[in-house]
C-alpha cells in the first residue's frame, strides 16, 4: 500500500530530476553536468573511444616462435586426418548399419575378423578371430582366435563366457603361444639396446574365472589357471642368441619349463560411463595371486597388482586428461629363483608404449601413464561416432628391491595416436606411435591400456604375461 507520505516523496524526487534535465540539455557533451545530488563528470574518452590492442612485448614474441614451430606437425596431422575421414563420410563409408561385433557376418550367427600384422622379429603373421554370440544361452559369448607367422610363430586361444546367474559371469578358456624370436635384454632397468638377445618362448594355459558384480560399480573376481612356460634356444639370429649374449650366467628358467597353478582374487571398481570418451569417473583394480609349481621345484610366490585411473575434464568440450598409475610386485616365498619367463615385465595393459613389449624384466614394476585426448572428427548424425586424437607420455621402471627405485632408473616415453569411437560410445580401435631413446614403436590395437577388458581367458590372452 502506498501512503500519502510516500506519494509526496516520489513527487519531490520527480521534481529534482526534472530540474536537472534542462541543465544537462543546455550543457555541452564534454562539460560537467550539475544535478541536485552534485556535479556528474563528463564521459571519459576511454568509454566512448575504442583503444587498440597494445603491441606484444618482444620477449613474448620470441617465446611463441618455438610454440608455433613445434605445433606444425600436429596441425598438419590434424588437417590430413580430418580431411580424410570427412571425405570417407561424404562417400558413405560410415553409412553401413552398425554391427554388434566387428568382422564379416557369417551364417548362422558368426563374426569373422581377419588378423594380419607385421612383427619386427616374427615376420608376417596372418590369422583370424571368430566370435559366436549366445553360444551358451542368451548373453553368452564364444571366441576363438588363431594365427601363424612366416617364422613359425603360433597363437591359438579362446573360450566361452556364460552368465549362470544374474550378477555372475563365468569364463572358461585356454590357449597356446609360440614365439620363435622372443626378445630378452637382461634383468633390471639399466639394460641397454646392446643387450638384445633372442630365444624361443612357448606357453600353454587353461582355467576358469568367476566374476560377481556386487552392485553399483564394484565387482569381485576369482581366477584359477594352470600354465606352462618354456624357454629354449632359437634357430633365428643365432649371433644374438640368449646363450651367446647372456651366457654368464644364463637367466633362471632358461632351457627348462615352469609348470604350476595360479589362484587370484581381485576387486574392481568402475564409475565411468563409457570407454570411448569418458570425462569423469575412476577405474580401479586391486588383486593378489598365489603361484605354486607342479614341476618338481619348490617355487611359490605371491603377486600383487594395483591399478588406479582417473579422467579429468579440461577447459574445452570433450577434452580430457586421462591418468593411470599401476604397480606389480612378486614376493618369492620359496628358496628357488623365479624363472625369468614369469618375472614382471611391461606388457599390455601395463606398458611403456615407447618400448616394445617385454623390454624390461624384474620382480616388480611401477609406472604412470597420461593421455591428453581431444575430438578430431565426429560423423554427422551419429551418436559419438568419430575419431579422437591424443598425445601420451608413460614413465616407469622395473626393480628387484625397493632400493632400486630411483629417478635415474625411470624410463620416460611419449607419442601420439588416434582413437576410433563407435556409435555405442565405446573404443573400437586405436593406432599410435610411441618413441623413446630406442626405436619407434607402431601399434594398431582393438583394445586400450586404460579401462582394459578384464575378460582375458575368453579372448585367449596369455595369463603368464598379464597381471
Amino acid at each position: 500500500m502506498i501512503t500519502r507520505r510516500g506519494t509526496l516523496v516520489a513527487a519531490a524526487l520527480g521534481l529534482f530530476v526534472a530540474a536537472g534535465v534542462p541543465a544537462a540539455a543546455e550543457s555541452d557533451a564534454g562539460a560537467m553536468r550539475q544535478t541536485y545530488w552534485g556535479p556528474v563528470p563528463a564521459r571519459a574518452d576511454s568509454v566512448t573511444v575504442p583503444i587498440d590492442q597494445p603491441p606484444r612485448p618482444w620477449w613474448e614474441t620470441g617465446l611463441l616462435v618455438p610454440y608455433h614451430i613445434a605445433g606444425v606437425p600436429f596441425r598438419i596431422l590434424d588437417t590430413a586426418v580430418q580431411e580424410t575421414v570427412e571425405g570417407l563420410d561424404d562417400l558413405g563409408f560410415f553409412d553401413l548399419p552398425p554391427a554388434p561385433y566387428p568382422g564379416l557376418h557369417l551364417p548362422p550367427d558368426l563374426y569373422l575378423m581377419p588378423n594380419i600384422k607385421l612383427e619386427g622379429g616374427e615376420g608376417f603373421s596372418f590369422g583370424g578371430d571368430l566370435t559366436a554370440p549366445d553360444i551358451a544361452g542368451p548373453g553368452s559369448l564364444g571366441f576363438l582366435k588363431g594365427s601363424r607367422s612366416t617364422r613359425g610363430g603360433t597363437s591359438l586361444g579362446g573360450g566361452v563366457l556364460a552368465f549362470p546367474l544374474p550378477g555372475w559371469e563365468l569364463q572358461t578358456g585356454g590357449g597356446l603361444e609360440t614365439c620363435p624370436v622372443a626378445r630378452y635384454y637382461g634383468q633390471g632397468s639399466w639394460t641397454t639396446a646392446d643387450d638384445l638377445s633372442y630365444y624361443r618362448r612357448r606357453s600353454t594355459w587353461g582355467g576358469i574365472e568367476l566374476d560377481h558384480r556386487a552392485g553399483g560399480s564394484v565387482s569381485y573376481e576369482f581366477h584359477l589357471v594352470f600354465s606352462r612356460v618354456e624357454a629354449d634356444p632359437t634357430r633365428f639370429y643365432t649371433d644374438r642368441a640368449l646363450t651367446v649374449v647372456h651366457r654368464d650366467p644364463l637367466p633362471a628358467g632358461f632351457g627348462s619349463e615352469s609348470n604350476g597353478w595360479t589362484v587370484r582374487l581381485g576387486v574392481n571398481r568402475d564409475t565411468t560411463d563409457q570407454t570411448g570418451r569418458p570425462q569423469h569417473g575412476l577405474f580401479q583394480t586391486a588383486a593378489v595371486g598365489f603361484f605354486t609349481a607342479t614341476d618338481g621345484s619348490d617355487l611359490q610366490h605371491l603377486t600383487y597388482h594395483l591399478d588406479t585411473e582417473t579422467f579429468i575434464p579440461l577447459w574445452h568440450t570433450q577434452r580430457t586428461l586421462a591418468v593411470r598409475w599401476f604397480y606389480n610386485r612378486i614376493h618369492n616365498v620359496s628358496s628357488g629363483a623365479v624363472p625369468f619367463t614369469r618375472l614382471v615385465t611391461f606388457q599390455r595393459p601395463d606398458e611403456l608404449r615407447g618400448y616394445r613389449s617385454r623390454r624390461f624384466y624384474g620382480l616388480g614394476a611401477m609406472g604412470i601413464m597420461a593421455e591428453y585426448r581431444w575430438p578430431l572428427w565426429v560423423a554427422r548424425g551419429r551418436d559419438d561416432t568419430g575419431v579422437d586424437a591424443y598425445a601420451f607420455s608413460d614413465a616407469g621402471q622395473v626393480f628387484d628391491r625397493t632400493a632400486d627405485i630411483a629417478l635415474r632408473n625411470v624410463k620416460i616415453t611419449g607419442g601420439i595416436g588416434l582413437r576410433l569411437v563407435n556409435g555405442k560410445r565405446n573404443l573400437a580401435a586405436r593406432m599410435e606411435l610411441g618413441w623413446s631413446d630406442e626405436e619407434p614403436v607402431w601399434r594398431l590395437k582393438f583394445s586400450q591400456n586404460f579401462q582394459y577388458d578384464k575378460r582375458g581367458l575368453v579372448y585367449g590372452k596369455d595369463p603368464t604375461e598379464t597381471r
